[in-house]
């Protein structure tokens, strides 16, 4: 119960962090929608799913739903790339309300891929309970790092953040990388978290 209690505040910890990191950048740029600051709806395959559970739950209609996923159908024959909810949006397909619950059933999917698949690996003997706490103090860390980022480029004019993003794009690394670097965690233990938890590379890489 121990290890699931850290599972579960790791969890909430990283995707609270990424969560506050992305609205806050775009809060600072919003001028720059195709840049690092855009917020997308990633991993689109789980849009369906996250759909078809918020009509079971009652709180999207089925005819809402249909419009949804004939749309996404529509954008992906198009080949079309970038934030299906804002597209959604303006097609007035969906309602800002609407998009943010959608948002946040994601976001609980997402969390609950998370906890499942660290709790599966504690399991399996490839963390341990102090390589969670490890991990755990690590993200914290990350997290504060990246809340003095934020008040550094709040001060920033929208050409020097362009360049400081220009800057620092090759020392973008994935969060698990990044681990691995700083012997938080060992390369072994960071492929078997990349086969368990694959959201968690991807998304750490789309936030830095």
């Amino acid at each position: 119960m121990k290890v699931l209690s850290m599972v579960l505040a790791i969890c909430m910890l990283f995707f609270a962090g990424s969560a506050t990191f992305a609205d806050n950048n775009a809060k600072l740029a919003p001028q720059q929608e195709k840049t690092e600051f855009k917020i997308m709806v990633k991993h689109k395959h789980y849009l369906e799913e996250a759909i078809l559970k918020m009509v079971q739950e009652g709180s999207l209609t089925k005819e809402k739903a249909d419009k949804i996923l004939e749309y996404k159908q529509k954008i992906k024959k198009q080949g079309k790339r970038g934030s299906i909810l804002n597209e959604l949006m303006q097609e007035g397909i969906i309602t800002e309300g609407e998009a943010n619950a959608i948002k946040e059933k994601l976001m609980q999917m997402k969390e609950a891929r998370f906890t499942e698949g660290m709790q599966s690996l504690v399991d399996k003997g490839v963390l341990t309970a102090n390589d969670i706490n490890n991990i755990r103090s690590y993200l914290l860390k990350v997290r504060e790092e990246r809340k003095a980022t934020v008040e550094k480029l709040k001060s920033m004019t929208p050409e020097e953040r362009k360049a400081y993003f220009k800057e620092h794009k090759k020392e973008r690394e994935d969060i698990l990388t990044k681990m691995v670097e700083d012997k938080v965690i060992t390369k072994e233990q960071a492929e078997e978290i990349r086969k368990a938890i694959p959201d968690l590379g991807k998304s750490r890489r789309k936030m830095q």
